[in-house]
């Protein structure tokens, strides 16, 4: 069950009413009713246009008739479940609309005065969510105001209350920690030939820069090797920004669309990134300074320069040994220690993400996929704090620095990823198992997700006698071509390649 509380409160709640018993934006609006109200009279009837205009005129007449300035009082709750668990009857929508009622004190229990309230349905989403609708009047029929503070821990209480009666999925709010892509993202993807929306493609970006970078400036200059554009947000006082945003390039003649890093994810916000980077001295500081300033700051020197070697080719074999260790360590893991299992996801999600990039883009789809779902597993509870890189899988950053820096020899780099991706995926085979283990089950699903798009990346992998016979093809291809070539020139009275176009300056002879 997903709570999503309007962070924005309207003015007008006969415009709401209107759009919500209107057809929707996609004709997805069907048979709509109310399910639950403060005043039951009003479950008795249909409402046309001209009903709902008195229903509207009824939920604010508390504010005309006290006097209360109108503006901002439209409280508005999208309640849904998700599409798998199918869909609650009327009367499963009403309890949950009045438990909802009940904990913002908006009834009139204890003596106080009720809030005017309704919860209606119109059918499923566009996703083929079940959900309905909570409005409220911000007034109460004595004329006061009620305090909605700590709504949102509210309407947690209140799903997590029916997930657990009706064995629903939770579906904590703003899509585990990673905000939901909107259907305007969706179709901007579409327009611009997209795979997939800019605020994917950010997110994994981001995720894979940081998860092999050991200071602040790495990540930066990670970040802007990939190609992503980066602004920082600054405070007066502060040494370093307090923020920042990201975009893709835009195409010729467009602006770039920016997203805030706490939009892209929780964990993604630059004060949850820095729990992954020592605390930096004086030098450092100065460094991921000059890194966050434009260019020319940039190429000034700061008294430290980083030595960045390349790692060798070798270094592919090293780190599958890495994962590998990895794995023994995390079997002393128990499986309720939840922070631990977090943070072995979101390290994981790095790696694939790091990893992803080094594919050629026509091939990176399946391992993408799999970063990202590493990455919604990998997300807290809205109350809890992003917990940060712990000491058993510190090695997993020098991991994500190898995948993201070693050396890839053509002919073998697809043998060396996929070599890479297997290590990994029984590295997450072994999440997903503490996560079924301690019944944790949505990332348990989302995690095993991940290991059916890494394997499937495998699958795809040519063997080297594939790769082998592709090489000849191309050779016999080149040779062909350059036959083909000479021929042409030959046919043109051309002199061949290689021959001393000066040689007639003296008659041929050599001297």
């Amino acid at each position: 069950m997903i709570t999503k509380v309007s962070p924005k409160r309207g003015s007008r709640t006969r415009g709401l009413l209107e759009y919500l018993w209107g057809p929707g934006r996609h004709n997805e609006h069907t048979n709509p009713h109310m399910v639950a109200a403060w005043d039951e009279s009003f479950l008795q009837q249909e409402l046309d246009s001209f009903e709902r205009g008195l229903l509207a005129r009824e939920m604010e007449a508390p504010l005309r008739l006290f006097g209360r300035e109108s503006g901002g009082h439209v409280y508005h709750v999208s309640v849904s479940i998700d599409a798998p668990d199918g869909e609650l009857t009327d009367e499963q929508w009403a309890e949950v609309a009045r438990a909802g009622a009940e904990k913002l004190g908006f009834t009139d229990a204890d003596g106080q005065a009720a809030v005017p309230w309704i919860a209606m349905r119109h059918g499923k989403s566009t996703n083929g969510n079940d959900h309905i609708h909570f409005v409220a009047s911000l007034c109460r029929e004595n004329g006061t105001v009620p305090d909605i503070r700590g709504d949102y821990g509210k309407w947690r209480e209140v799903r997590e209350h029916f997930a657990a009666k009706w064995g629903l999925r939770t579906g904590r709010s703003r899509g585990a920690g990673m905000p939901g892509v909107t259907r305007a993202e969706l179709e901007s993807a579409q327009r611009q030939g997209r795979n997939e929306p800019a605020r994917t493609e950010l997110a994994r970006e981001v995720r894979g820069a940081a998860a092999g970078a050991r200071t602040e400036a790495e990540f930066l200059q990670r970040l802007r090797r990939s190609g992503v554009l980066v602004s920082a947000r600054w405070e007066d006082g502060k040494e370093l920004p307090v923020g920042y945003s990201v975009a893709l390039k835009p195409p010729t003649g467009e602006k770039p669309v920016w997203f805030g890093g706490a939009k892209l994810a929780e964990d993604l916000s630059l004060g949850a990134l820095r729990t992954a980077w020592p605390e930096p001295g004086s030098e450092q500081v100065a460094d991921d300074r000059r890194e966050w300033h434009p260019t020319g700051w940039r190429d000034m020197p700061t008294g430290r320069q980083l030595a960045n070697r390349r790692l060798r080719a070798e270094a592919w074999e090293e780190t599958g040994q890495r994962i590998a260790e990895m794995r023994t360590r995390l079997e002393q893991i128990q499986p309720t220690d939840a922070a631990t299992w977090s943070s072995a996801s979101r390290e994981a999600a790095g790696v694939l993400a790091a990893l992803a990039h080094r594919v050629e883009p026509g091939h990176r789809h399946q391992l993408s996929r799999a970063a990202d779902a590493l990455a919604s597993a990998a997300q807290t509870a809205d109350e809890e704090p992003v917990p940060p890189r712990v000491d058993v899988l510190a090695p997993m950053a020098g991991v994500a620095r190898a995948v993201a820096d070693a050396a890839l020899v053509s002919h073998s780099a697809p043998i060396a990823i996929a070599t890479v991706t297997m290590q990994l995926g029984r590295l997450v085979q072994a999440l997903e198992r503490a996560h079924e283990l301690a019944g944790r089950r949505e990332q348990a699903e989302r995690t095993a997700r991940a290991a059916e798009q890494m394997l499937e990346h495998i699958r795809r992998t040519p063997s080297p006698q594939q790769l082998q016979a592709q090489r000849e093809q191309q050779e016999r291809e080149r040779q062909e071509r350059e036959v083909r070539e000479r021929q042409e020139r030959e046919r043109r009275g051309e002199q061949p390649r290689g021959v001393d176009q000066d040689r007639g300056r003296d008659g041929g002879h050599g001297r």
